[in-house]
């Protein structure tokens, strides 16, 4: 009688079949060929009748072995089935995925990148934590964080999904009262506003040809998050630097205007960090992807990270 159990009869004499020895179904199986022939013997045994026809040189199916074999291929197709279901489900993100970003970047490019997620997988719940303020990512349970910046060599996991410059701009009305400027030396009078997290100081610009100034702003107004200073400078309230991805909107509508062309503040990496762990998480892996799909799909707001794929350990603790 033959039952649940015999699940390993059948797919050892299913082998045997398929390979025409046992020599080869023992190979594919991983067992000794021993074991094999103990298997189909035990599977006749339970058939109460042989199942195959044996000389030197070939196997030949009795009738009974011939349904026993189509019953056999049911049971494989099944577990390959399961298999293949079971591998899907382990890479299928699921479960809590906490991502800390920015308070501009949370609206601009996380929270879409977040929203196709969880309606591709609804086995997935994504918390962000949107703040201009640094964080330890592990006291704070963090998964990735999206930020602006410099990484610092260390022991945690970046990849870089684009490539910014933070160019000098006003309003258009600060702009005419500050009249023509070539160079950021020309603004050291004017008034500025910053963020609120950047040190205080002179700030060193690079313009055409590797040119470089210098000049401690004026600061008239600062703010501790990047939409309060784009705010800010959009309000006329001073001159300002602000990564590219905020500004193109603002600049191609005329509310804000780009002085001393040429001439930058810094070049910044967008990027995604992340603990390092001995295995991958599919929820991580997917918002990799996708952040870098949003980076192509808004195209203009955007510059291609120099490498396709840049991984570098970096600085646990850092503005996100």
């Amino acid at each position: 009688m033959i039952s649940a159990l015999d699940g390993p009869l059948l797919i050892a004499f299913a082998a045997v079949v398929r390979h025409g020895s046992f020599s080869s179904a023992a190979t594919e199986l991983k067992l000794s060929k021993s074991v094999v022939s103990d298997r189909v013997r035990q599977l006749e045994e339970r058939c109460g009748a042989r199942l195959m026809e044996r000389t030197t040189r070939r196997l030949r199916l009795t009738a009974t072995g011939q349904a026993v074999l189509d019953a056999a291929h049911q049971v494989t197709d099944v577990l390959a089935h399961l298999d293949r279901r079971l591998a899907e489900a382990r890479r299928e993100p699921a479960g809590v995925l906490r991502v800390a970003t920015t308070i501009d970047l949370a609206p601009q490019f996380v929270a879409p990148v977040v929203a196709r997620m969880v309606r591709a997988w609804p086995k997935l719940r994504v918390e962000i934590v949107a703040d201009d303020r640094a964080h330890d990512l592990l006291a704070r349970n963090i998964d990735v964080a999206v930020r602006l910046g410099a990484p610092k060599p260390s022991t945690f996991v970046s990849r870089k999904l684009a490539t910014l410059t933070e160019p000098i701009v006003a309003s258009p009305a600060l702009a005419e009262v500050l009249g023509p400027v070539t160079r950021p030396r020309d603004l050291a009078a004017a008034p500025w506003v910053r963020h609120a997290l950047l040190p205080a100081g002179p700030m060193r610009f690079t313009g055409p040809d590797a040119a470089e100034d210098e000049l401690t702003p004026l600061v008239r107004a600062e703010a501790n998050t990047g939409a309060a200073v784009l705010a800010l400078m959009l309000a006329g309230a001073g001159v300002g630097v602000f990564p590219s991805h905020g500004l193109r909107a603002h600049l191609d509508a005329g509310r804000l205007v780009a002085l001393c062309p040429g001439w930058i503040w810094k070049t910044v990496s967008l990027y995604a960090l992340m603990p390092s762990r001995p295995t991958s998480n599919p929820a991580v892996d997917a918002l990799i992807e996708m952040l870098r799909d949003e980076v192509a799909r808004t195209g203009g707001r955007f510059s291609e990270p120099d490498q396709a794929s840049t991984e570098t350990r970096v600085d646990p603790v850092s503005r996100s």
